[in-house]
């Protein structure tokens, strides 16, 4: 049984290799989507390494959480004032 196992080793890492590439993919094919796109505008707009993506006005904390929606509420005002920013 372990010499089985150990000759299907390559087997495994293949599959092992193709499983995380199919949620790597899904993952990030999700982020062309509107919804999803919205959900990551935080993260960028908090960091320091990724907020030079962004417009100034997204980059102030203060200004950015005037405008933030909560997870699944759509604010045509907010929504708005992300596409003029450069967010969505």
């Amino acid at each position: 049984m372990l010499e089985l196992l150990a000759n299907s080793q390559k087997n495994f890492i293949h599959f092992l290799r193709i499983s995380i590439f199919i949620v790597m993919a899904w993952i990030g094919g999700l982020k062309a989507f509107h919804y999803e796109a919205e959900g990551i505008i935080p993260f960028v707009a908090n960091s320091p390494f990724m907020s030079f993506m962004l417009n100034k006005n997204v980059s102030d904390a203060d200004n950015y959480k005037l405008h933030k929606n909560k997870e699944g509420e759509v604010i045509p005002e907010n929504v708005k004032w992300h596409e003029a920013n450069g967010n969505l």
